[in-house]
């Protein structure tokens, strides 16, 4: 994945698709601050402090809120109700195996992303860095 920038937002963004279900299309976003890129998105928060979250709209598609430095328990939990949404948005069973797999594809597509931005952020930070090393006095 090419060096990735951060969104107008503040935070970083992908789309992940499930090509073999119409292309349902998911939104991660991976941030500080939750709340902030929801509401910024127009996206409705939960009521209490999540750790993580989910959003589908009625138009077919999801949204995933994960902070930067979500567990894997919390990143498995959030893709389940992603993969539950997109076999019901497409009238498909709930069935072990198609389950198993498609959470299978979102984890490794979250982690994909998520290595990504890491390593993104931690050239920023060396960069950054430098520059102010740089800077005389």
């Amino acid at each position: 994945m090419k060096h990735l920038k951060k969104t107008k937002y503040g935070d970083y963004a992908t789309w992940i698709k499930f090509e073999v279900f119409s292309n349902y299309p998911v939104r991660l976003i991976l941030t500080d601050n939750l709340a902030k890129s929801a509401t910024d998105r127009e996206v409705p928060t939960p009521d209490v402090d999540a750790d993580a979250f989910c959003f589908h709209t009625n138009k077919g598609q999801s949204y995933i809120f994960l902070p930067h430095d979500a567990p894997e328990g919390t990143v498995a939990h959030e893709a389940w109700h992603i993969v539950h949404m997109v076999l019901d948005y497409v009238g498909a069973k709930d069935e072990n195996e198609v389950v198993a797999y498609h959470l299978g594809y979102l984890v490794n597509k979250i982690y994909e992303f998520k290595k990504a931005v890491k390593s993104s952020r931690r050239k920023n930070d060396k960069s950054n860095s430098r520059a102010s090393s740089k800077k005389c006095s």
